[in-house]
């Protein structure tokens, strides 16, 4: 007979037993889950790796294909070439090809077909940027790496997974993309107006340019006011005949002994003949503007003799061939060289006179390669003398421009008439580069340190100058010194070694390049011309190195045609200087 206590040892016993066996049935399929979790683990890992990987190499192709249309671009500009950005151009195929390569050497597979290429634009109304694909000329790139084959010994073969009969899968398809664009420039031309912009088309040059190439252009100019056909506002009469006026009707003229009183020297000239109702005859030409741009009415008669006067005494102290000769290029001298204003002579800018010529012509092709271009840059412009002024409208009685709301604009062809429609030495004949520069900087960003003025470049557009000048910057604020604490090494090493390259002691260079370094400071490139023998190179070379942009010296003084040749070039290469191009993180801007 069993006892109680026995059949209970025995109950226990078979328990233990029995959970016992439960305990390996758990043990095992914690085993199998904790080993799926970690294969998941391990491959989920490599998963994140390569991806990773993948996003690497594709952002570098992306960049790299961008740089290529950059590097076509600039190409084009050297060479003095309009850019070609679309679909079956170079830059194109070229693009495409270094987007493969720059996968590949980055251990990706990219297909060529999975290189795509648009057009990144500004909308003004929403104030953002998109990207239209397809669309020409292309400034961005989008470089797409897809290893979804299943096949995964094929170059676009899925990630093999070590553990995937683990979960049930034995590979993962990968998908990565990239996005780079050509920033857009928002770039305010920066042109001296000052007074020696015409002086290579002035009598004074003959010792430097020769007497043949000065008389040419004086001739040239006479024949633009001739051809232009202008006549006084409100009536028929004609301000430059080609028959000129009285005596003076030839471009030598008519010699006349300086001692003759200039009284008798105007009579001589036939400049006092009278209409029948009284009126002059032979008006002098160019009367001027009012403050508002407006031109003047034809002088009186009492105005045009003290003008004729002037011109006469002015030809009477002049040294070299030219002296005691009234003519055409005596004309054209005595206007550049004391009514050189606009109030003065309001029809000078009419006149091919050089360098400034020159610098209108660059001016036009670089707005004309803008508009070739067509990256989305826009265009502002400051002009400077012995002051500075921003171009936000202009009225001359034939053109009403009102860019007030707009002023860095894409309307290149606004721009460029109103540049054109300028002289030199309107803004007086000093040299206030630093306040041209500082006009530019307030143009673009805004005034410092006032936040209800915050310029009007765009976000996410490069901000940019172009300062250009033909001489020696010598005005600044009668209160402005450098501060104590300006490092100049920290902007002019050129070569790395712990010295400035450039200092300079003259307070005027020291005003310009502190408000190129104030500019600099807030983001903005700045490149540089320095146009003709008497320009200050040293200068304009340091702005441009404190500022990451271009330096161009375009050193003229060989001929007026060769000096025109090398602004061109110059204006041509510095609008190919494309910015480095940019990834874009913010998906959102890239819309279909």
């Amino acid at each position: 007979m069993t006892s109680k206590k026995s059949r209970t040892w025995g109950l226990h016993r078979g328990r233990r037993k029995y959970r016992r066996g439960i305990v390996v049935v758990l043990t095992g399929f914690l085993m199998v889950a904790l080993f799926g979790f970690m294969a998941l683990a391990v491959d989920t890992g490599r998963i994140v790796l390569t991806k990773t990987q993948m996003q690497n190499a594709v952002d570098a192709a992306a960049l790299a294909a961008a740089t290529e249309i950059s590097a076509s671009v600039r190409a084009a500009g050297q060479e003095g070439n309009h850019p070609d950005t679309g679909s079956e151009s170079y830059a194109a195929v070229a693009a495409r090809a270094v987007a493969v390569q720059t996968g590949v050497a980055n251990g990706v597979y990219v297909d060529q077909a999975d290189v795509y290429f648009g057009k990144r634009v500004y909308n003004h109304d929403n104030e953002d940027w998109s990207i239209t694909w397809g669309a020409e000329p292309f400034n961005a790139v989008r470089v797409v790496a897809s290893h979804t084959n299943s096949d995964t010994t094929m170059p676009d073969g899925a990630l093999k997974l070590v553990f995937g009969w683990a979960v049930g899968r034995d590979s993962a398809p990968l998908t990565t993309s990239s996005t780079a664009f050509v920033e857009a420039r928002d770039l305010v031309l920066v042109c001296d107006f000052s007074g020696s912009m015409n002086n290579d088309s002035s009598l004074k040059s003959i010792d430097s340019l020769g007497l043949d190439a000065v008389e040419d252009q004086l001739d040239a100019m006479w024949d633009a006011l001739v051809d232009a056909d202008l006549s006084w506002t409100g009536t028929s009469i004609n301000k430059f005949s080609s028959a000129g006026f009285g005596k003076v009707n030839s471009y030598a003229g008519e010699y006349i002994s300086s001692g003759t009183k200039t009284k008798r020297i105007l009579k001589n000239l036939k400049l006092r003949q009278n209409n029948p109702d009284g009126t002059r005859e032979h008006p002098f030409p160019q009367a001027g503007r009012y403050q508002d741009g407006s031109p003047k009415p034809k002088p009186t008669n009492k105005q045009s003799d003290k003008l004729w006067y002037e011109y006469i005494n002015h030809v009477k102290n002049l040294d070299g061939p030219y002296r005691n000769r009234y003519g055409y290029r005596t004309l054209v001298d005595f206007l550049q060289e004391k009514r050189f204003d606009w109030y003065q002579s309001e029809d000078l800018w009419r006149t091919p006179h050089y360098p400034f010529h020159a610098v209108k012509e660059g001016a036009s092709l670089f707005l004309n390669y803008l508009h070739e271009l067509n990256f989305g840059d826009e265009v502002g412009l400051v002009g400077y003398g012995r002051w500075a002024v921003t171009q936000m409208d202009f009225y001359d009685g034939e053109l009403d421009i009102d860019l007030k709301e707009n002023p860095i604009t894409d309307q290149y062809h606004i721009i460029d008439a109103i540049q054109r429609r300028h002289q030199a030495g309107e803004y007086g004949s000093w040299t206030a580069m630093g306040d041209g520069i500082l006009h530019a900087r307030e143009l673009l960003i805004g005034r410092d340190n006032n936040f209800s003025d915050q310029g009007f470049v765009r976000p996410g557009a490069k901000p940019t100058m172009i300062v250009m000048t033909d001489g020696q910057t010598n005005q600044k604020p009668e209160d402005w010194s450098l501060p104590e604490n300006f490092n100049w090494k920290q902007w002019a090493d050129y070569d790395g070694d712990g010295n400035a390259n450039y200092t300079t002691s003259n307070e005027k260079k020291q005003y310009a390049f502190w408000e190129a370094t104030e500019s600099i400071k807030r983001g903005i490139t700045i490149h540089t011309m320095a146009v003709g023998q008497g320009a200050d190179r040293e200068l304009m070379e340091a702005i441009a190195f404190a500022g990451s942009g271009l330096f161009i010296s375009v050193p003229g003084g060989t001929s007026i045609m060769e000096m025109e040749e090398q602004v061109l070039e110059a204006f041509s290469v510095i609008a190919s200087h494309l910015p480095p191009p940019k990834l874009v993180y913010d998906l959102s801007v890239i819309r279909q």
